[in-house]
This record gives C-alpha cells, structure tokens and sequence, in this order.
C-alpha cells in the first residue's frame, strides 16, 4: 500500500493487516445509519400512491395465493391459462408478504424496499473492505439516490430482487478469488442461479466481472483455475435450467402456457424474447409499441452516448460520466500496480461490471426499457467510490491535478445538460450547482497549500454532482407511477421523448398504448357485473391485453384470462382451446377491448376468437363497454 492511499481522507493510518482498508471510526456507524434510515424513509413515503405499481405482475401474484400450480408457474391468474413472461422468484417474495399481510400495495411492494436497502448496505460492505469510510459510504450513497434505484424501490418489478443478488454474487466471488476458497465460487454460482429466477440472462451481467477477477488473480494454478471455473459453471447451470425445465417437462395440458414464447418453452423465452430478442434490433417485437413512433423513425438510438440522451439521462445519466471516467483512472492505477492484490481484485471486478453493463445497455436493441439502468447503478456506486478515493488524495503529480479538474468541469458540464432535460428541475439551482463544481475544478488543479483544502475541493465537487440525482429521486416520491415502463425524473422539454409519451399514455393516448402499458380498469358497474358471473366458471371472464386483464382481475377478485398474454400477441389460448372451454362452461364472458384490436400484431389465434364469438353470441353493452356473455 502506498503513502499516498495510507493517508486518503486522512483516516488511513491505521489499516487492517487482511485488505488494507481503516478501521472503523466512531462516526462511520452514525452515517451509515443515516444512509439506510434516510433511504428506507424516502422507499416508503407516500408509497400507497402507486396502487397496484405494475398490475401484470400484482395480478400474478394475487393468482398465487389462489392457487399452488399459479404460485409455482407464475400464472396470471388462478384458471392457469398463462404464466407472466419472467421467472417467479420476485412475486413468489412478495407472495409471501402478502400471505402475512394481505393483498395491498404495501404488501407488494415493502420488500422491494427492503431489498433495495440490503443493497445499499452490501454495496457498503463490498465497498469498505477496500476503501476508506468516507469513499464506501459514498457508494452506498450514490447508490440509494440513483433515481432509478429510488423509483424501483418503490415499484413491483424484480430488478431490485436481480440487483441484490447480484451484488451477493460478486461479494461471493471476490471472496473465492481473495481466499483461493472455491465454495465461495460455487456459492456465487448458486446465488446467480436465483439472479436467474428473478430475471434470466440480465442477472448474468456480473458474471464477466466475477469470472475476469478469479482468472486473473485466484492464487492457483491456472488449470486448477479453469477448472474451478469450469465447475462453478456447471452449478450455475444447473441451478438456473432446474425450474425451466421442470416447467418445459410438465405436460402443456398440465400447466399454463408460457407466457412470452411463442413454443410454450421455458428455454425458449430465456433464449428468445427475453434473452436474442433484447439484444438485437427487433422492428416487430410487441414490446417496441411502447417506444414513441418518432423514435422508431430512426433505425435505433443504440451508441455509446445513448444513456445520456434525453429518455434515459434522468434514470442514471447524473453521474454517469464521472463513473466512466474513474473507471479509465482505476484501471491505470491497476496497471501501474498502485493497488494492493486484493484492492486489486476489488477493482477489476468493479470495472468490469461497469463496462460490461454499460456496453450492453448502449448497444442493446430497441426491445429497451429505461427501467433497465437499474442493473447499472450499482456499479456506478462501486467505481465512484474507488474515484472519489483517488479524487480526494492529497499528493497528486501536475498531471493528475490536470485531469482531475479536468474530469471535474466536465463532468459538471455533463450534470448540467441533465439539469436541462427538464423544466421540474430549478435552472437557479442548477446554475448555482455548476459554478460550485467548476470553482471546485480550478481549486484542484493547483497545488493546495494545505490538505485540508484539497479534501474540502474534493467534496465540494463530488457534493456538487450528487444534488442532481438527489433532486430528481425527490420527483418520484410526488409521482404515483404505475404500469409497464416506471420512469424516474421530470417531463422532459423535447416532445419526441419517453417522458411526453408516457405522459400522454397516462391520460389515454393513444388509447391502445395505454392499454398496453397501463391497462383498463373496469367501471363499478361492469366490475360487479363480472364478479357476480357464474360460480360454475372458472375464469370470471377474458380480455386483453395482459395489463388490462391483470386490472380486471384485481378488482373483481376472480380470474381474469389474458388472452394473447401481456401484448396480446402469444398465440394462447387457441381457438380450439376456447371453445372447448366455453363448450365446458369454464368461461363465462368475454369483454371487448376496441381499441386494442386495431393495433397490428394481435395473436392470430385473438382475432379467430374474437370473430368466433362475435358469429356465435350476442353482444350487449355494460356501462357502455360491449361485453359477450359466452353462457347462453
């Protein structure tokens, strides 16, 4: 350990002989309290206004507590006419809040907040085994006001499940590679497997970083090495293959289709929809309807400046620069062996997970949600820590002063243009925050007469760019969110953006894309025509799409079948299996959505029900929505 990192913050002189990093003074408990209280606070305040949050998967798990066989599968709904289109772990957690607390939006969504507060304290603990007090509990704070990491603490959707474990994972791996221990590996292998329950393949984006850190630094023979690897493999494997398969190997009359495939295979949404189909451009996937037509005018805004641009910026683009540019600064320090081994360790994984990320995120297709930045925020955190341990180190070369105030002004100029993204953030506040980081950025590029001054220099720039996500994690708490595609910050000046969108969907236009998104909540008067519907039936009765079903079902409290699934798309049921389930009394009506059936893409199998119907029953109207009673 250098003289340098012995003193950064100027609580480094006593180290612990095992990674180098200080013992813990009296303080650092009291502000990592604060972090997590404060955190845990902002996850739950004014929560209940999200309602349902997402319904499609609200409903899914309403549909558990009904049934077994809808628990295990993550069916829709209780006649198990379909599954969701991700693995169940999340809803199989929030199934279990539910069972002690009843089916509300606290229950549903309390343990995404708590997840998402374990983050911030693993982050710490992976950060502060390494680094100073000051530079882990800025990671862990990075990590809890990353407005993204707020809005989906407070919404139902598995990434803050995927992200904690994750983050358990590569705790898991830098431990095998630190000890040598292979358990560790396989534990991190295990602990992917759920990664892969919550979310498939996403959840394997920190499998480079923990795989590249073993390779290269485990503390054995590199054929041990490999097959160390090789084995972890295996588990990985088979723990994350066990419950598709189990799935795949269920005879289809036994189970719900799979939602999402267009096979009724497990293995093939992991690979197809949910795994090729994200990655590569897919003009006709369903779930590019969600993105503006002004957007998908143009081939794809897929490139390396894509998450800053002016759909995703507010999600994570705040600090997402400084990030990049610390990452290019640890790797030099990694090169230069300046890093002990295992800080070494630490920061090649963190890195790696940060560029593997970024990467796949710019470069994905247009099957992209913003809500997937998520899986970027906890890097972020890690590498920003190692940055700010660097930025605040006292002996610094003319050089290094250099790009430090060089990497500060830009940085804040970048934060700038996400102050102008939107006309809810202060432009008096935004203009005071730049000039506090651009005097911050001359201060460090002289020699400080005192190291107090360059540390107060320090923080006065990293201070400076955390106002900006702080900020804009605050428009979440006043902003009930709900349906598909979640969205952090505020509505954004550019009218061909997500934001204007979305905004648009919320009041119902375009009247099929809030469908779509959102969903359609039947009236009082409709919701208790359909839940008085025959007891004989198994499913109350079946729309589309997914959303709308999920919000029909909720409110009346029977199974609602989504025809076509959640873009009503999937070719399920068929029309053979409709019928026969009318012929057997199983279905008792079947509730007409317009709109949704002039969008192009519908099932083929939805549209031969829909006329199969319409030749066979008598439409009548309820509440002004045409609804076909399918027992007469």
């Amino acid at each position: 350990m250098t003289a340098s990192e012995s003193t950064t913050l100027g609580t480094d002189r006593t180290t612990r002989p095992d990674d180098g990093a200080p013992r813990r003074p009296g303080w650092e408990p009291w502000g990592l309290a604060g972090i997590l209280v404060s955190a845990a606070f902002l996850y739950v305040w004014g929560i209940a206004g999200n309602g349902w949050a997402n319904a499609y998967y609200s409903a899914a798990v309403q549909a558990g507590q009904n049934d077994p066989a809808a628990f295990f599968f993550g069916s829709s709904d209780w006649g198990n006419s379909i599954t969701v289109d991700k693995p169940p772990l999340s809803l199989w957690i929030m199934g279990l809040s539910v069972r002690l607390f009843g089916l509300n939006t606290w229950a549903l969504l309390l343990p995404q907040a708590a997840m998402t507060v374990a983050s911030i304290l693993l982050i710490h603990r992976l950060a502060r085994r390494h680094l100073p007090p000051s530079a882990a509990l800025l990671s862990a704070a990075v990590f809890a006001c990353t407005p993204i990491t707020v809005l989906l603490a407070r919404y139902n959707n598995p990434d803050p499940l995927m992200v904690l474990l994750m983050l358990a994972a590569l705790y898991a791996g830098i431990r095998a590679t630190e000890s040598g221990r292979t358990r560790f590996l396989y534990l991190a292998a295990c602990i992917l497997a759920l990664g892969f329950l919550a979310k498939q393949l996403q959840a394997f984006l920190v499998l480079p970083a923990i795989a590249l850190a073993f390779c290269f630094y485990a503390q054995k023979a590199w054929r041990a090495r490999v097959v160390s690897l090789f084995l972890a493999g295996l588990v990985l494997a088979v723990g994350s293959l066990a419950w598709p398969l189990a799935v795949d190997l269920t005879p289809p009359g036994s189970r719900p289709y799979v939602g999402g495939s267009a096979s009724n295979s497990m293995l093939e949404l992991t690979v197809g929809y949910n795994g090729i189909n994200r990655v590569l451009q897919h003009e006709d996937d369903p779930s590019v309807a969600l993105i503006p037509q002004e957007l998908r005018s143009v081939e794809t805004d897929a490139g390396l400046f894509r998450l800053f641009n002016s759909n995703y910026g507010q999600e994570i683009g705040w600090l997402l620069l400084p990030a990049l540019l610390a990452c290019v600064a640890i790797m030099v320090k990694v090169l230069r062996g300046r890093y002990s081994r295992n800080k070494s360790i630490f920061a090649v994984a963190a890195v790696t997970w940060m560029i593997t990320t970024y990467l796949m995120l710019s470069f994905m297709g247009n099957s992209f949600h913003s809500y997937y930045t998520a899986s970027l925020a906890a890097p972020l955190a890690l590498c920003l820590g190692l940055g700010a341990e660097l930025l605040t180190s006292p002996r610094q070369s003319r050089l290094s002063r250099i790009a430090i105030a060089a990497s500060v002004v830009s940085s804040c100029i970048f934060a700038q243009a996400m102050w102008r993204l939107s006309a809810a953030y202060p432009q008096v506040l935004g203009t005071g925050v730049l000039l506090l980081g651009l005097l911050a950025g001359a201060l460090l590029s002289v020699p400080a007469p005192g190291k107090w001054v360059h540390r107060a220099a320090a923080w006065l720039a990293i201070g400076t760019l955390m106002v900006g996500p702080a900020f804009c994690s605050t428009i979440a708490l006043a902003t009930p969110q709900e349906g598909s595609n979640p969205l952090s910050g505020g509505l954004s000046r550019n009218p061909n953006t997500l934001s204007r969108f979305l905004s648009g969907v919320k009041n119902g236009d375009p009247a099929w894309a809030s469908g779509l998104a959102i969903g359609v909540t039947p009236s009082p008067v409709l919701a208790s025509y359909l839940r008085n519907a025959s007891g004989q039936c198994t499913w109350a009765a079946a729309t589309y799409p997914g959303q709308t079903a999920a919000r029909f079902q909720l409110e009346i409290g029977r199974p609602v079948m989504p025809l076509g699934g959640f873009a009503a798309t999937d070719p399920s049921p068929t029309l053979a299996q409709f019928k026969d389930w009318v012929q057997a009394g199983r279905l008792c009506h079947l509730v007409e959505q317009p709109e949704q059936l002039k969008v192009p893409g519908n099932s083929a199998e939805l549209r031969a029900i829909h006329e199969w119907v319409a030749e066979t029953f008598r439409a009548e109207k309820i509440d002004g929505v045409t609804v076909y009673n399918l027992t007469r």
